[in-house]
């Protein structure tokens, strides 16, 4: 008889590392929505909650090739706050697409496997004080996954870079220029075939220059994550992260 025909391990698909993004673009044909809830607390003095909700809408069209449209919904409720105006309203905030290429498909003799995507949007709410704005941005994205342990033990890097142009709506308002790096790197223990735990680290950087120039402020993030697969169609995924002093 012929030997079997050894098996590349592969990273399970889904949002198994938290923030953190794994390769997988699922199978051609694969068609999914997606909600994503983040948020921001305790800014300081005074009262300040800041949550984005984005909707998406994916779909691999071809192997090694996903795409997605996405819709945005803000909530801001912010008193008391020496910096930043009160305020306390929802309102839409605008639109992204995104495509997302598989780059290096892992094999038995690279167990490292590398996607890379662009994602540029349209908002109309700037992040952190809740007022209205015109913001054009695109991010860019490297991610790189692998198999530490088979079934057990996987760990995933992404490494992004932000531009972003925005203007207040106010009559004779200036662009004004910004970018940013988000550097992250997450493992995630398979506990059953559909749970998953694990920890997150995200280094986070800000410019006031639209090339990672002007420094304007850094932070370090650490937290867990958990992924729990209620079908072979949804999951359910929560990630906490605190600032790290």
């Amino acid at each position: 008889a012929a030997p079997a025909r050894a098996e590349t391990p592969d990273v399970p698909g889904g949002d198994i590392f938290g923030f953190t993004d794994a390769t997988d673009t699922g199978a051609p044909g694969d068609k999914g929505v997606s909600l994503e809830w983040t948020g921001s607390f305790g800014k300081g003095a005074g009262n300040y909650r800041a949550q984005v909700l984005k909707t998406e809408l994916g779909i691999t069209p071809a192997e090694n090739l996903f795409t997605a449209f996405s819709f945005f919904t803000t909530r801001h409720n912010i008193g008391g706050h020496p910096d930043i105006a009160d305020i306390n309203r929802t309102a839409f905030d605008g639109v992204s697409g995104e495509v997302m290429y598989r780059i290096l498909p892992r094999s038995l003799g690279y167990p490292f496997a590398a996607s890379t995507a662009l994602e540029p949007r349209y908002a109309t709410v700037d992040g952190t004080t809740g007022t209205s704005v015109q913001q054009y941005s695109v991010e860019a994205k490297l991610f790189v996954d692998t198999v530490l342990v088979p079934d057990r033990l996987y760990a995933a890097f992404n490494a992004n870079f932000a531009w972003a142009r925005q203007r207040d709506r106010l009559p004779g308002a200036p662009w004004v220029e910004g970018s940013g790096t988000n550097l992250s790197g997450s493992l995630s223990y398979q506990l059953s075939p559909q749970v998953f735990i694990g920890g997150e680290v995200r280094y986070l950087a800000a410019f006031s220059g639209g090339w990672l120039d002007r420094f304007a402020g850094d932070a370090l993030f650490l937290g867990p994550h958990k992924f729990i697969a209620i079908t072979d169609k949804a999951a359910v995924i929560a990630s906490a992260q605190a600032l790290a002093d």
